[in-house]
């Protein structure tokens, strides 16, 4: 019997990987042309076949791009709660929301002005 090189571990990247450089390509570029041909993408399959993996390469990718915000949720929390305050404990992103006098202390954090301050 051959040993399983898959995890069945959540989120264990395995010994051995399936090269996905395709899907990852036509993931990225769907998402990054000018005009997205798809604005969401469902990944599914059996345990330990690699979704995560997946998902992670093309999280990386995209992290390196300057014009993309990569924020990860729990669906075991308030999503709308845990994007606002993600995206609110970044510096830059704060300073934003500052500017644009947008304020998410109802989430239970504080924008911060441009001095530091809370607005």
């Amino acid at each position: 019997m051959q040993h399983n090189p898959y995890s069945l571990l959540f989120g264990k990247e395995p010994n051995q990987r399936i090269s996905r450089k395709t899907e990852i390509a036509v993931i990225l570029s769907s998402f990054c042309d000018e005009i997205p041909s798809q604005q969401v993408y469902m990944i599914t399959g059996v345990r330990g076949c690699g979704k995560t993996v997946l998902m992670t390469e093309v999280t990386k990718k995209i992290k390196q791009l300057h014009n993309w915000i990569v924020v990860e949720l729990n669906p075991e929390r308030n999503l709308l709660e845990d994007l606002a305050t993600k995206l609110n404990s970044d510096h830059n992103l704060a300073q934003l929301f500052s500017n644009a006098k947008i304020n998410l202390s109802f989430f239970g954090e504080y924008v911060l002005d441009n001095y530091g301050e809370e607005a």
